[in-house]
């Protein structure tokens, strides 16, 4: 008998005691015949972790926030040591950025860890928020980057060879082509947003030049004085804009505000967005400051079908110290229900327990897995 002959009750029971996400994705790669006894086990933990910024950043242990059971673990990570900002990212890998401009694509849950190009100097200008607010995604082949205006690519080189960075051809550095999202999808496509003017930009894998823009819908605003603010989201087939005026935060979410979902399909990105009436099906979509992406509710990992959950962070004053007072960071998460858009706030136990010592920064969703 060999080890894929084993019964599948007793391969399932042994998955139901894994508790490392790394330790359970190891297990079920050893044959098909594990994955399949284990898939209901999988299915459970299927949810997406928070990455939550660190108050000692020369340390080697992160902190992920557990959507299921509002724990939070300490992991192992390495390469994040002496990185000041980390992006977390649905796909595995996070960005890890030093104040010095030091890039680093490191893995938390592999400990993998791939050097980058030090960033363009544009991205601190002596101002540490600039940082902070830094978008990035990655194909197989590169990682775009932004600072808000414009964009940067680097592809990936072998071991050794940190490459540089390069402007992505038909945007400029400035105000008209602003960047607060960068998505990328399977299909080889880039898609940048800009978040104020809900407008999407659509750049090529492969060339990395401009290849077409999704202009915003049309919206008609509650109240003159509201902003909307856009977030997008990219799935097999279709692309989803979530337009609101507020965003979810602290358990509150905007009586007078305005929150409509579109959607486009990929294959015909030219007939712009149409709205969607209220449901987005067996599934949530996750928000950070850096993208939104979808994770399906199916019965047993805990997620709300038809929900948005959206992590964000604000600064605390705490003056009770010795000599005077001193900022921290707070966490939020909150799930708006689309259905009724009644909104919960989730930032309470472990999380509400977090903070983020120095320069307060965004908290973003990760995927486990080990590809």
């Amino acid at each position: 008998m060999g080890w894929s002959d084993l019964p599948g009750d007793l391969v399932s029971g042994v998955a139901d005691r894994i508790t490392e996400h790394a330790d359970l994705a190891r297990f079920r790669s050893v044959c098909p015949s594990w994955r399949s006894a284990s898939a209901a086990h999988a299915a459970r933990r299927r949810v997406p972790l928070l990455l939550v910024p660190s108050q000692d950043y020369s340390r080697v242990n992160r902190r992920l926030w557990s959507l299921a059971d509002d724990s939070v673990a300490e992991i192992p990570v390495p390469a994040a040591r002496g990185r000041s900002f980390l992006f977390a990212s649905p796909r595995g890998w996070t960005l890890g950025v030093d104040n010095d401009l030091a890039a680093t694509l490191l893995h938390p849950f592999t400990g993998a860890s791939e050097s980058l190009p030090t960033l363009p100097s544009s991205f601190h200008d002596g101002d540490q928020r600039i940082l902070r607010d830094t978008v990035w995604d990655r194909s197989p082949d590169a990682v775009v980057v932004s600072s808000g205006n414009g964009a940067f690519f680097c592809l990936l080189r072998p071991v050794g060879d940190r490459g540089s960075w390069s402007p992505v051809a038909g945007l400029c550095s400035h105000a008209a082509d602003r960047v607060n999202s960068i998505t990328y999808c399977d299909d080889g496509t880039f898609y940048l947003l800009d978040k104020r003017a809900g407008k999407v930009t659509v750049v090529d894998g492969e060339t990395f030049a401009v290849v077409a823009a999704i202009e915003p819908p049309d919206l008609a605003m509650p109240r003159p004085w509201l902003i909307p603010e856009s977030t997008l989201v990219a799935s097999s087939a279709e692309l989803l804009l979530i337009v609101r005026t507020q965003l979810v935060y602290q358990g509150y979410s905007g009586s007078e505000g305005l929150f409509k979902v579109f959607h486009a399909e990929r294959q015909n990105l030219a007939a712009g967005w149409s709205e969607v009436a209220g449901d987005i099906g067996d599934r949530a979509v996750f928000v950070d400051h850096l993208r939104g992406f979808c994770v399906e509710a199916n019965g047993v990992n805990g997620v709300r079908r038809n929900c948005v959950y959206v992590a964000s962070s604000y600064e605390e004053v705490d003056d009770g110290y010795l000599f005077g007072w001193v900022v921290f960071g707070r966490y939020t998460v909150s799930v708006l229900d689309l259905a009724d858009l009644t909104t919960q706030d989730l930032s309470r136990g472990s999380l509400l327990k977090c903070r983020c010592g120095r320069f307060w920064q965004w908290p973003s969703w990760c995927m486990p897995n080990l590809h």
